[in-house]
Formats: structure tokens, C-alpha cells, sequence
């Protein structure tokens, strides 16, 4: 009954909400494959390795910047839109300059690299399959984010399926038949081995639809719009990837991999977070174009809301998912998930607000908000990290997210009042305010109750009577948000 029910509902969707909801669930299956194989890696690899491996995927993140210019982001959304009549073109010429970017690159580390590799602490090998990898998976990036905007979702559910299982699957079964000390280089190579073939295929599927590596006025375009942003895309990676970088060199490798457990619980609800937006961007740009402002606000607000709720069971049940994830040694970490978990709410905050700042082209304020709260991140990192451990990486990181998160609301509000001749309110602050002190007060209460089994297995208990008490409310809710 239930399911032919759910499935009469998901008939009457329109294609945009059901692109969106298989978008997220994308999102979901190809982070939470990884999440799910954390437990396995934790036991394969010591802690130490572990840590190399987090640190490898941190510098990649940042590498991924300059190598890509995030063209993939705010400009290419933009440019879907502007120059629709001819996407495959866009979407080519695009690749082309990613191309020539993670080339340079390239070039510029073999020129520099017994300098660089001291300060990275990754071998040679590893940093060309880093190139590499980037230059695969920004392919896939660009052609997933032209999937979302034509509303099209089966060959990227399959794609994203496929590597989705084979990437960790090959990289357990070769570190299992590998000597340990070679553990954290076969767990990265193996994996990016995948990544590479297969989102290798689309690049070269992208340049044949597109027939457009160079392009004059989109690199121009594309350039001109995305080079303000720089500082914006690397201070916000600073920001969540700065604090395992500053452990492992001002603390050690292994604290570094026991801090790296925590965000890859967190990691779980920001592919729910980051898959939402990624969802809704598309829809929250049309609806600006077509000056349907009040349907934001309130769609928003029911995701905010949502966001929060799922939030506050992560970290009602983070002790459980920690044993789970990692041995004994790693446990400590818990106290790090609810700063982490409430860091994420401000986080999707901020990428929601950010969406009408990129959308009316008003990039200098995205930029000055990001490189002020990342700096300040490190600023913080360095002064309590080495008197507190890693655990006090994670309130500094909190207290950035919320100063991103209110600036990006201050200055999207103004470019709104700017723009928008009805003089509205995009995003009802009051709401915005509320869900965010309710979800601190919760995260402080579980810390509290953490090493108390018995009171919050009470509190969860009361959570799920009320959501079973106002589950008809809850099912209209949910159905609503898609509308």
C-alpha cells in the first residue's frame, strides 16, 4: 500500500523534482560507498597511513582549485543558462581550459618538485595520479553538471553506480594483497586507477559532442567571471582542509588520521547537504530568472529545517557510527562530530546564499566573506591546535562557518535589495536564526550525554515518538519541499 503510494507520488512529480531527488541520491551513493568502506580502511591501514591517505585527498582538494578554477561551480551554471543553444560547445571549451590548466600545473610541480614535495609530504608518484585524477574527475564534473540542468539522470546514476562500488572494492582487494608498507600509495593509485578509465571516457565523449576545445569569448567569459573567485574557492577549502594539514605537521601523521575519521562521519550528511544545493541550484536560478522570488524563501526554509533534523541525529548517534567506522584508538573523535555536524548547517547555509550572489554576478562579495573566515581559521588553528589537540580543530572550524555563513546572508541580502526591484527578503533570517540555536544547543547536549547511555537513548527515543506523532505532518512536509 505504501509503496504503490510513493510511487503515484513520484508519477506526479514534474521531471525537475524527479532529476533532483536522483541528483541526491547520486550524491549519496557515490559518498556514502566511501563512507560505508571507512571501517574497512581503518583496519587495513594503521593510523599513520590513514593519515597520509587524509592528507592526500586534502592537497588534491586544494590542488583541484588552481588546476580547475572551479569552472565547473558558478560560471558554469551561469553559462548554461546563457548560452543554452549551445551547451555541448560551453561544456568543451571548458574541459579545454581545465586541460590546459591541470597541464600547467603539471609542469610547474617536475619543475619545483624536490621543493614542494618537502613541504606536501607526498611522493612524486602520488602527485601525478593527484593530476590525473583532477583532470578526470572535473570531466565528470562538467558533464554531471550539464546531466542536472537538462534534467537527465539515468546514465549518471548508472556511471555514478558503477565507479561508486568498483573504486573502493579494487582498492580493499589491492591493499589486502599488498606488503603494508606500500598500503596508503596502493589505497590512493588503485582507486584513482578507476576514476581515471572510466570518467576518462566522458572526457573524451564531452570533446566529441562539443567539437570546441578553444573558444575565444567562453575561456574569456569564463575567465573573467571565475578568476575573482580564486581566493573565494581556496579560502573555503582552507577552511575545511587546512585543520588535518596543520594536525599531522604540528602534532603528527596519526593524530591527523584520527581527526580524519570525524569529518568522514560528517561526510554522510554533507553529501546530503551538497547534493541539495547541487539539486536545487539549477531551480533556484530559474526561479530568480523567472522572478518568482516568494517560492524560494519558502522552499528554503523547509530545507533548512530538514538539514538540521538530519543533522541532530548524526550526532545523537555518533558514538555507535565512530565504533563502527574505527577501532578503539580513533573513539576520542566523537567529541569532534557535533562542531563538525552544526559546521555543516552553516556550510549548506552559506551555499545557498551564495546562489544569488553568483547568480547576479556579485562575486567580490563571495570572495571577501571566504578568505576573511578561512584566514581566521587558521589563525585559530594555530593558536589552539597545539595547546588543545586536535579535538579544538573542529570548534575553530565551527566558529568560521558561522561567520560564513552570516556574512554570505548580510551581503546576498544586499545584492537581492539591489537586483530585485520588489525590494524582498530572499530568506526569512528569524527561521534561519531559530534552526540554528536550537541545533547548537542540541550539539551541546549530546556532548554532554555522550558517556550517558541510558539519557540519550531517552532523548532519541522522545525524537522518534515525535516524529511518529506528526509523521502525517512530516509526510506532508516532505512532499511539499518537491513542489
Amino acid at each position: 500500500m505504501m509503496l504503490e503510494k510513493t510511487k503515484k507520488i513520484y508519477n506526479k512529480m514534474s521531471i525537475a523534482s524527479k532529476a533532483a531527488l536522483w541528483f541526491t541520491i547520486c550524491g549519496f551513493v557515490q559518498k556514502g560507498i566511501s563512507f560505508i568502506t571507512v571501517p574497512i580502511f581503518t583496519r587495513l591501514l594503521t593510523t599513520e597511513q590513514y593519515g597520509v591517505v587524509s592528507i592526500f585527498y586534502s592537497w588534491e582538494s586544494i590542488f583541484i582549485i588552481f588546476c580547475t578554477l572551479n569552472l565547473f561551480s558558478g560560471v558554469f551554471n551561469n553559462g548554461m543558462i546563457k548560452y543554452e543553444n549551445d551547451r555541448d560547445g560551453f561544456l568543451s571549451s571548458m574541459q579545454g581550459l581545465v586541460s590546459t590548466l591541470t597541464l600547467c600545473m603539471l609542469l610547474l610541480y617536475l619543475l619545483f618538485f624536490k621543493k614542494l614535495s618537502l613541504w606536501i609530504e607526498i611522493s612524486r608518484v602520488l602527485i601525478i595520479v593527484m593530476f590525473m585524477e583532477i583532470l578526470a574527475n572535473s570531466a565528470f564534473s562538467f558533464w554531471s553538471a550539464k546531466q542536472r540542468f537538462e534534467f537527465k539522470y539515468r546514465n549518471m546514476v548508472i556511471l555514478t553506480l558503477v565507479v561508486s562500488v568498483l573504486s573502493p572494492l579494487v582498492a580493499a582487494v589491492s591493499v589486502i594483497n599488498t606488503p603494508d608498507k606500500f598500503g596508503a600509495d596502493v589505497r590512493i593509485i588503485s582507486s584513482a586507477c578507476i576514476v581515471i578509465v572510466f570518467y576518462g571516457i566522458i572526457y573524451i565523449i564531452n570533446y566529441i559532442k562539443g567539437k570546441n576545445f578553444f573558444s575565444k569569448k567562453y575561456w574569456i567569459y569564463a575567465l573573467k567571471f571565475n578568476i575573482p573567485l580564486v581566493p573565494h574557492y581556496l579560502s573555503t577549502l582552507i577552511l575545511s582542509q587546512s585543520d588535518r594539514i596543520m594536525i599531522s605537521k604540528m602534532i603528527g601523521m596519526a593524530e591527523a588520521g584520527i581527526y580524519g575519521v570525524s569529518p568522514n562521519l560528517a561526510m554522510i550528511l554533507n553529501i546530503l547537504t551538497t547534493s541539495i544545493n547541487n539539486a536545487f541550484a539549477p531551480w533556484i536560478y530559474q526561479r530568480l530568472k523567472e522572478e518568482k522570488y516568494r517560492d524560494i524563501s519558502s522552499v528554503c526554509n523547509k530545507l533548512f529545517l530538514f538539514v538540521a533534523v538530519a543533522l541532530a541525529f548524526m550526532m545523537a548517534f555518533s558514538p555507535e557510527v565512530i565504533s563502527i567506522l574505527a577501532p578503539s584508538e580513533y573513539y576520542d573523535a566523537v567529541y569532534v562530530i557535533p562542531p563538525l555536524a552544526i559546521s555543516l548547517y552553516f556550510m549548506f547555509m552559506y551555499q545557498i546564499f551564495a546562489n544569488v550572489e553568483f547568480y547576479f554576478e556579485k562575486n567580490k562579495f563571495i570572495m571577501l566573506a571566504s578568505i576573511f573566515s578561512a584566514g581566521f581559521n587558521v589563525f585559530l588553528n594555530y593558536i589552539f591546535i597545539k595547546e588543545l589537540g586536535y579535538i579544538a580543530a573542529g570548534y575553530t572550524t565551527l566558529v568560521c562557518y558561522v561567520i560564513l555563513g552570516i556574512s554570505h546572508y548580510i551581503f546576498s541580502d544586499k545584492v537581492a535589495k539591489k537586483c530585485i526591484k520588489d525590494n524582498i527578503h530572499l530568506f526569512d533570517i528569524k527561521i534561519v536564526i531559530g534552526i540554528s540555536c536550537i541545533l547548537m544547543i542540541f550539539g551541546l547536549i549530546m556532548l554532554l550525554l555522550y558517556k550517558n547511555l541510558l539519557l540519550r537513548y531517552g532523548l532519541i527515543l522522545i525524537m522518534c515518538m515525535i516524529f511518529f506523532i506528526k509523521r502525517k505532518d512530516i509526510y506532508k512536509f516532505i512532499v511539499s519541499i518537491r513542489r
